[in-house]
C-alpha cells in the first residue's frame, strides 16, 4: 500500500472518530431533551426552564449538525459521505418525531382532546427512524473496522 493511501485511509480514520464523537453528543444532547420533557410532564420543570432547555439543547443540535456537514464535505471517499447525508436526513425526521411526539403530548394534558392514536404513529415512526440510525451506523462501524485494518 503506498504511503498516499495510507495517509487517506488514516485521514478517513480520524473523520470517522470524529463523526463517532460528534454522534455521541447528540445522543447525549436527546438524552437531556427527553429528561427535561419529562421533568416538565411531572411538573418537576418549570414551563421557562423546560423552554430554555429546548433552546440549548436546539444550539447543541446545530452544533453538531455543522461539525457532521462539515465531516462529510471533508470526506473523500463518496459511498462514506453518501452513508453520512443518509444519517444526517435520518437525524433530521428523528428530531421532527421527537418534537412532534412532545407537541402532541403536551396538548393532551393540557386539553380534553385524545392524541393517544396520532402520537402512537408518531412513536411507531419514530422507532422506525431509530433503527434506521442504527443500522447507517453499524454500515459506518464496519467501514471504520475496514480502515482500521488496512492501517495497521
Amino acid at each position: 500500500m503506498s504511503n498516499s493511501t495510507l495517509e487517506q485511509n488514516e485521514l478517513l480514520s480520524k473523520q470517522l472518530q470524529n463523526l463517532f464523537k460528534a454522534q455521541n453528543t447528540r445522543n447525549e444532547l436527546y438524552q437531556e431533551f427527553e429528561i427535561a420533557f419529562k421533568d416538565y410532564l411531572s411538573e418537576k420543570c418549570p414551563a421557562e426552564q423546560y423552554h430554555s432547555i429546548c433552546r440549548i439543547v436546539t444550539e447543541g443540535f446545530q452544533d453538531v449538525s455543522m461539525e457532521i456537514q462539515n465531516i462529510e464535505r471533508d470526506i473523500s471517499n463518496k459511498v462514506i459521505a453518501r452513508m453520512i447525508r443518509d444519517l444526517q436526513e435520518t437525524e433530521r425526521k428523528k428530531l421532527q418525531e421527537t418534537v412532534q411526539i412532545q407537541i402532541l403530548t403536551i396538548q393532551a394534558k393540557e386539553t380534553d382532546k385524545d392524541y393517544d392514536e396520532t402520537i402512537n404513529q408518531h412513536q411507531q415512526r419514530l422507532k422506525e427512524v431509530v433503527e434506521k440510525i442504527q443500522e447507517i451506523m453499524d454500515e459506518l462501524r464496519e467501514e471504520m473496522v475496514g480502515l482500521a485494518s488496512l492501517v495497521c
